[in-house]
């Protein structure tokens, strides 16, 4: 898909927590007042940004052209316009490509029952959160059984899906400016989730992360992370930009540490129990 052939999913996101966030657990994320403030220097990049892709803009969606979408291509570019320039068009040039736009329509019913999630509730400052178990996810079983690409773009859906959610907020008048992810990775294995075969897919989605939704992530947080998981991280760290490393926050089975941290940004009943809440799903 436009350099990303394949791309990993939500499960793979949790593969690059893990070496970053280590030492870091308690770094909490920005809010969207500091999401939303501009320096002196980006605020000179993004009004020459915005004149320059004014007309390129003009038929797309009305949300790219808000300043909080436009800058965050600049962000991820340290406020150089023309790389920032190459790396949205890019992204419109894949949109329409894969047809992101109505990938939403598509039916996804086979791969929710065997890659579930929810995406219901929200953190103390009104972010959704896309949250899954890791246990339930079998990627292995995917490639198995031939529906590998398909896995991938259920992925991708998955962070448009999570972004389309932010977009909803800012049309309601809430400020948002960005999503959560909530994994439990108990039951990582590498059979399972860190096989040969694996590994190219989640490589593939870091890409899709950073070129088609930079900076849209508060924080990607995974608990009940395994010992194991650093064997993959190993393979594929070289990959993360600072602005992703800044955004994952990863704890071990030590339940009081990642308890203690959840509690300061998710309020238990937005938490089901296996991440120390009290909300119930619903069936």
């Amino acid at each position: 898909m436009g350099g990303v052939k394949y791309i990993g999913s939500f499960l793979w996101c949790a593969i690059f927590l893990y070496y970053v966030s280590i030492n870091t657990i308690s770094v909490l994320g920005i809010s969207a007042e500091q999401d939303l403030s501009l320096t002196p220097r980006e605020l000179q990049a993004l009004t020459q940004f915005r004149e320059i892709m004014k007309p390129r803009l003009e038929k797309e969606h009305d949300y790219m052209k808000t300043d909080i979408y436009l800058i965050r291509w600049l962000r991820a570019k340290n406020l150089n316009i023309r790389q920032a320039e190459n790396m949205l068009m890019e992204n419109l040039k894949w949109r329409k490509q894969y047809n992101l736009d109505g990938i939403h329509n598509e039916d996804w019913s086979d791969m929710f029952l065997d890659y579930p999630y929810t995406n219901d509730t929200y953190d103390l400052a009104g972010r959704p959160i896309g949250a899954f178990s890791l246990s339930d996810w079998d990627f292995r079983k995917a490639i198995a059984a031939g529906k590998q690409v398909r896995l991938f773009r259920y992925m991708i859906k998955l962070l448009d899906e999570a972004t389309n959610g932010v977009l909803r907020l800012q049309r309601e008048g809430k400020n948002v400016t960005q999503w959560k992810v909530l994994m439990n990775m108990e039951g990582f294995n590498l059979v399972q989730h860190g096989c040969g075969s694996c590994l190219p897919g989640f490589s593939y989605f870091v890409q899709a992360y950073e070129n088609y939704y930079p900076g849209f992530a508060d924080a990607i947080v995974a608990i009940n992370s395994p010992a194991a998981f650093q064997v993959v991280l190993n393979l594929v760290r070289p990959v993360f930009t600072a602005q992703t490393r800044e955004s994952l926050k990863v704890f071990g089975t030590n339940r009081a540490q990642w308890m203690a941290y959840l509690d300061k940004e998710i309020s238990r009943d937005q938490r089901y129990p296996e991440y120390g809440g009290t909300r119930k799903l619903k069936h």
